[in-house]
């Protein structure tokens, strides 16, 4: 029997990661700031009276292919197929008093027992909520606080709100992102899944780009026997025909699956796909190189020993200590130096005239390496593993512009309330210098 598994779209998750971004209660603030320093006539209005729409709930905001989308805590629950409702606790604190229940339930009140020593349904259920729900990229650290009680609600048979525990990771997992603390796309089958009921590849196919080779389709693993044989719960696991097999099928599309993206003219949404291919460079080659899904996704991989071997022959490899020994011991041999003693004096003298050679040799170096830095001062400065898009320019150009004006009114502001604190003392009239004379003196006053 075939059990039609989410396939993963490597390429539009990635391409969604790189760009998401959380709009939460701090980024409208945020958002009202702006449009303020923008227009200072704008302050005290609501968002309505400014132009902005009304902040209903935290949103991921990014864009697929040029195409911008937007997910919610509705989309997560119709693409989990669960309820939207259930506990939810988090930033619990370590006298929580759920915590002893956890005890006496998973560690059957002993908490010097180890994880492996638990039951083995509780295992399972540990591995499917650090694997599916708060993937972490590997690691052999407890569960957290806040872990336990999920962990201790499952097992207990309470409902959890898994959607809003899902959309709390992925916000969290994207402003780490940001901050370049984490590198893991977590829920890599979930945004697929979304992608496909949201009707993204309906689009892509009629632009031709739905091809496995495009999307760099994989399918993930599966919880079978196997599984439960390497984690020691059961002996041995006797494959059978009837055992679910995996299926690069697409799941049904939902007659009632929330819009992530605004409906737009189809020639509208082909132009926008066009560019984004063009800028990203993504390759539609039938021949694309093939990497590892094996959840969680990772924006960049290690070079592993793999990669190593798969190089043409002729590429240069590492050398061992023997070879170096040898080579050393073969290049010492050709050309032999005469030995005869020598005393201290000019053992010092024959230190201090390498030091000397070492340091001609640094201040060399030196002068070679800022020779190089000014010749490419006037090159544009880039990594291997990032290129400035036209809409990144874009954005940086727009953001500093916004700096600028963020300063300029703080200037303002202070100007004007030092100009009110001046004209309050009676000194509105009174220079620059005289002004700053007086705040030294009442400074030193205040000390003494």
């Amino acid at each position: 029997m075939k059990h039609p598994c989410s396939n993963t779209y490597v390429t539009l998750v990635k391409d969604f990661w790189v760009r998401a971004e959380v709009y939460d209660v701090d980024a409208a603030k945020d958002e009202e700031l702006k449009a303020v320093i923008r227009d200072p006539s704008l302050r005290g209005k609501t968002r309505q009276e400014m132009g902005l729409e009304s902040f209903r709930q935290t949103e991921i905001r990014s864009s697929v292919m040029g195409i911008p989308i937007t997910i919610t805590e509705e989309v997560i629950a119709k693409a989990c197929r669960v309820a939207a409702n259930g506990r939810f606790i988090w930033n619990a604190n370590r006298n929580h008093p759920f915590l002893e229940s956890y005890k006496g339930v998973m560690l059957k009140g002993n908490s010097s027992t180890k994880l492996v020593d638990i039951d083995g349904q509780h295992r399972m259920l540990l591995k499917i909520m650090t694997e599916c729900f708060f993937q972490k990229g590997g690691g052999s650290d407890p569960p957290s606080v806040d872990h336990k009680l999920v962990l201790y609600f499952l097992v207990s048979f309470n409902k959890i709100n898994l959607p809003k525990y899902i959309m709390h990771h992925l916000c969290w997992a994207i402003n780490e992102g940001i901050r370049g603390k984490r590198k893991q796309i977590p829920c890599g089958r979930l945004l697929s899944e979304i992608f496909i009921q949201g009707k993204l590849l309906e689009i892509f196919r009629r632009n031709n780009l739905a091809s496995d080779q495009a999307l760099r389709t994989k399918t993930g693993k599966m919880i079978n026997g196997k599984t439960l044989q390497n984690m020691k719960i059961i002996k041995k696991f006797s494959p059978n025909e009837k055992d679910l097999k995996e299926s690069i099928a697409p799941t049904k599309l939902m007659t009632d699956f929330p819009p992530i993206y605004q409906e737009r003219n189809s020639e509208v949404l082909a132009k926008l796909i066009a560019d984004s291919v063009k800028e990203s460079g993504i390759s539609l080659d039938a021949e694309t190189t093939e990497v590892s899904t094996e959840v969680p996704l990772q924006v960049r991989r290690k070079r592993t020993a793999s990669d190593a071997g798969s190089e043409a022959s002729g590429a240069q490899t590492k050398k061992s200590r023997k070879d170096k020994s040898e080579a050393s011991a073969t290049k010492n041999s050709s050309a032999p130096i005469p030995k005869r003693k020598r005393g201290k004096g000019e053992s010092s003298i024959i230190k201090d005239a390498a030091s000397e050679a070492d340091a001609m040799d640094w201040d060399a170096e030196a002068e070679e390496e800022s020779a190089k830095k000014k010749q490419s001062s006037d090159t544009q400065n880039e990594c291997p593993m990032f290129v400035m898009t036209p809409a990144m320019a874009r954005m940086a150009k727009e953001y500093v512009d916004t700096m600028i004006v963020e300063k300029k009114q703080k200037k303002a502001d202070y100007l004007a309330s030092r100009d009110a604190k001046l004209q309050s003392l009676g000194l509105e009239n009174y220079d620059e210098y005289f002004v700053q004379k007086i705040a030294e003196v009442r400074q030193i006053a205040g000390s003494v």
